[in-house]
Order: structure tokens, then sequence, then C-alpha cells
């Protein structure tokens, strides 16, 4: 990372400690931009010396998002390949352990298929017995498995899992599209390229360098149809994507936006929390197995937030020997009793540290204390 960013953690760290989480954060620097600076002033005149044409600073905000979102994507490859070649050991060691299992199996059914000419039903028992067990146990543990899967990842038959684990160029494939964040968990097609998260999809559609204004882009969105189009240099319309969409959109919430000369940026919102194995039905899938499904923070329910904002301020608390959320609310219920009528540390300076709070929240006084106040 650069050392020149770094000079600024301590005073931006001291913003984000105040706010308390990102949105605040986020909305401190950016009202700082609007009352300090000319970020939000659009240029109405080439003659204007404050201000930007149209769009520009909005997409030098993403700009920087891109640059240190593709920083991100990086290290989490690395890091993914150093658990890749863990895994594959691990894999290897696994296989070659269940071989010999099968191995001896094998060895001991035949041994007892050439002693089975005697009648002896003890013997028959266990048999019967094992085998028995031995289905329970797969049947058992591959309810576990279905159970476990992600009712938002799309489910597959056994021959189209093993088809596209054992085609390595799939796999090669999915890791160039997780490169590059224009593609993440998506994929890059001829013309456009697109990327995914739970809750919506981005499409990035090339345009020739002549395309510059609105009007003469045309994109029609509808809850299960895409159809973009541009004006020639002749003026005709030609199509740079017209097809179904695999699944629902909500189309009051779906935007898109041109960059002059370069491409067309189109959000989608889903219609439901589910990862797309393509945008068009005509187009080819990718693997969802292989892509990442992890959901950031904000995508979670407010309830879910606040438990996660608690739980991370109890760890910081923890580690700096500070009362956490918890115990903080007790000791201002017992500032509060402290010098109450009947209380007997009444006229006594506050110090918690001369009761007890068990986990089911009773509060004893200390044996010392309790000592004392008897004598």
């Amino acid at each position: 990372m650069d050392d020149k960013n770094q000079q600024y953690d301590n005073l931006l760290i001291g913003i984000l400690q105040n706010e308390g989480n990102i949105s605040g954060f986020l909305d401190a620097v950016f009202g700082f931009l609007f009352r300090r600076t000319d970020y939000f002033r659009i240029m109405k005149s080439k003659t204007d010396k404050l201000g930007f044409l149209p769009g520009t600073a909005s997409n030098l905000m993403v700009s920087a998002f891109k640059k240190y979102e593709k920083i991100a994507t990086g290290d989490e490859q690395k890091k993914d390949k150093g658990h890749k070649t863990e895994r594959d050991k691990e894999k290897a060691s696994t296989v070659t352990q269940q071989t010999k299992n099968t191995t001896s199996k094998h060895m001991e059914v035949s041994n007892e298929k050439k002693t089975s000419n005697r009648p002896n039903q003890d013997t028959e028992k266990p048999l019967n017995t094992s085998a028995e067990q031995s289905n329970t146990e797969v049947k058992v543990q591959s309810k576990l498995q279905q159970d476990m899967k992600d009712d938002s990842v799309p489910q597959k038959s056994n021959s189209e899992n093993i088809e596209q684990e054992a085609n390595p160029e799939l796999a090669r494939q999915q890791a160039i599209y997780q490169a590059s964040s224009e593609s993440y968990n998506g994929a890059i097609r001829d013309n456009y390229s697109w990327s995914q998260s739970i809750t919506d999809l981005d499409i990035c559609l090339k345009i020739p360098n002549y395309i510059k204004k609105g009007k003469d882009i045309k994109v029609c969105i509808e809850k299960k149809h895409i159809k973009v189009s541009h004006k020639d240099e002749s003026g005709q319309m030609v199509e740079l994507m017209n097809g179904e969409l695999c699944w629902e959109i909500n189309k009051e919430e779906s935007i898109w936006n041109l960059v002059p000369a370069e491409h067309i940026l189109i959000n989608l919102d889903k219609k439901q929390e589910r990862w797309w194995e393509a945008i068009l039905t005509t187009e080819p899938k990718i693997n969802v197995q292989k892509i990442d499904a992890s959901r950031p923070m904000t995508d979670l329910d407010d309830e879910s937030q606040t438990k996660i904002e608690e739980m991370m301020f109890n760890e910081r608390q923890k580690k700096l020997g500070l009362p956490q959320s918890h115990e903080k609310k007790v000791h201002d219920v017992l500032a509060q009793a402290w010098n109450a009528e009947g209380s007997p540390f009444k006229g006594q300076p506050f110090d918690p540290s001369k009761l007890n709070v068990g986990q089911g929240g009773m509060i004893t006084i200390n044996d010392s204390e309790a000592n004392k106040n008897s004598s």
C-alpha cells in the first residue's frame, strides 16, 4: 500500500471512530467535498473555472473505488492460491486413504465369501448390519450436504457437476473473470462484460468512440428482457444487446449511464436474491460454484448490522480492557442506584469493583465489602 496514503490513516480513523460506521464516514467525506470544494458543481460552459463536466465527478469516484477493489481482489486471489495448495494436498491424502480403505473392505468381503459355505448365522448378521449401517451413513451424509447448500445457488445434476469439475478450461476462464471488477462473479463476452452481487447485476457494453451523447443511445429494460442499441455514423440504429434475461428484475430500480466514447454501464436490480449463471438465456453459463458467494455486511438487514457492529465494539473494548456494551448498561444502572435511599454505598464514590455481576444479571456485593458493612 502507498505510504503517501497511509500518512492520513490516523486522521481518517478518528473520523471513522467518531461516526461509528462506514456510511457515516462516507457521508462526512462527501459533505466536506460539497461544502468546501467544487466537486459537486457542474460546469455550464467551457469558460467556467470551477466544477466538472457532467459525469466527470462520478467517474472519479468510481475510478478510485475500482482501483482499490482491484487491489483487494488481488490480495484475495493470493490467499486463495495458498489455501488451494493446502486443500489439494489434503484431498490427495484423503483419496489415498479412501483407496486403502476400499481395498481393505474388498479383501474382507472376499474372505467372508470363502467361509460362507458353512452355515453360521452369527457371522452373517454382522455383515448385514455393517451394510445397513454403511447405507444409513451415506444417506445421512448426503442429506446433510444437501441441506448445507445455499438456496441462492442453482443446483445441478451430478453429471453436470462432474463435467464442470473435470473441465480445467472452465475453471481457468472463471479465474480470469474473477480477476476483473467488470466481470467479477460474472463473465466477459464479445461486446460486453457483466458482474454481479447477490442483489444486483452490472453490465458494461462497449461502444464506438464517436458515441458521446445520450441521445445516440437507446436502452429498453423490461422485467425479463433487455435491448440496447446506438446510432452508427450514418444515423442507423445498431443493436448491442437484445435478448431475454435469465431471471426477472425490478424494472423501476434499474438504471444506466453513458461514459462517452467508452461504454454504457447498466445496473439491474434482481427481483429475487440468487446467483445468475448468465445474463441472457442465449449466452454460455458460468460455474456459480466457482464464484465468490460471500455477502458484504451492508447487504444485511439493519438488525443484523447492529448486532455485528455491537460484536465488533465489544471485541475492541475487550482488547483495550474497557467495559463491553452489556457491562456499560449494568454500570449505568448501578451508578444511578449507588446513592439511592437504602443503598449500602450511599455517600461513597462510585466503584463497580465492589460488586459482582453474574451471567444471569444477578448483582452481589463482594465478600470483603459485605464484611466491612456488617462490621
